[in-house]
């Protein structure tokens, strides 16, 4: 397995759909009206070498009203960004901030062995380089001038560890009824033995309307075939790519929530 995961980061490398292999990222400077350190307020003073009780229930409420302040910036900060595609370096410096701050207090410690990451994720912002040029994480525009990405759901599972990613597309002219506006691609994801938080994805096919195509064509989807998971609860997830600093945040769905073409 770790042979085979190898293989994986190295041919992500070559191929240079999403930039050089992973280091560890660099976490974005603060900004001037900085905030005054919610995360470490909510911890609370220790004294050095004290013995601290296993539940601090006072500390942890002050977590959780700080982590519900956390997401509700970051929800208002990504909203106008249109998924990413309309961002600034400005915008995702904050949002990287915003993230960072999260991360620090990120409630579940193995992500991937944990159900909240099973269910429908919508991607609700990336800072991806690739995504923005290519106008979609599936990269659609390659083969069809001038479509856009304007909305892409990921149906997450497990027994087996099955994944579905469906991008709505929004295509020029006459396309949109020849092809619809669907593209889904399917595959399987699996957690790494040596990074537990980090998961590899491969999927096997792509299909656009009655096209179908393999999934070795689209090198785009490579910027989802290794991602580590650094933040997940019930509603907000973060993975992180194989650049540094290159983010992707996900919204899950609420139960029984309609996602077109499935």
């Amino acid at each position: 397995m770790v042979t085979r995961h190898a293989s994986l980061f190295v041919a992500a490398a070559l191929l240079g759909a999403c930039g050089a292999m992973r280091t560890p990222r660099a976490v974005a400077p603060l900004r001037s009206r900085l905030r005054v350190s919610r995360v470490a307020m909510s911890s609370g003073p220790a004294a050095e070498g004290a013995e601290q009780p296993a539940v601090a229930p006072a500390a942890d409420a002050d977590t959780e009203r700080t982590r519900a302040e956390l997401k509700a910036e970051l929800l208002e900060v990504i909203a106008p960004l249109g998924a990413g595609f309309d961002s600034t370096e400005e915008d995702r410096a904050e949002v990287l901030e915003i993230v960072s701050e999260l991360e620090m207090i990120n409630p579940i410690a193995r992500p991937l062995e944990d159900d909240a990451i099973v269910g429908y994720w919508k991607l609700i912002y990336t800072s991806s380089p690739s995504v923005r040029n290519v106008c979609g994480v599936m990269g659609i525009n390659q083969w069809f001038k001038n479509a856009r990405m304007t909305s892409f759901v990921e149906d997450r599972r497990r027994s087996p560890n099955y994944v579905r990613y469906i991008e709505q597309v929004e295509f020029p002219g006459l396309l949109a009824k020849a092809v619809g506006n669907i593209a889904v691609a399917e595959g399987f994801w699996t957690q790494q033995d040596e990074e537990p938080n980090t998961m590899v994805t491969d999927c096997t096919k792509v299909a656009i309307g009655p096209m179908k195509y393999d999934s070795d064509q689209w090198q785009s989807l490579r910027c989802l075939m290794v991602q580590e998971v650094t933040y997940l609860d019930g509603e907000i997830r973060v993975q992180h790519g194989l650049v540094p600093n290159i983010i992707f945040v996900f919204q899950k769905l609420p139960p029984g929530a309609k996602v077109e073409g499935i």
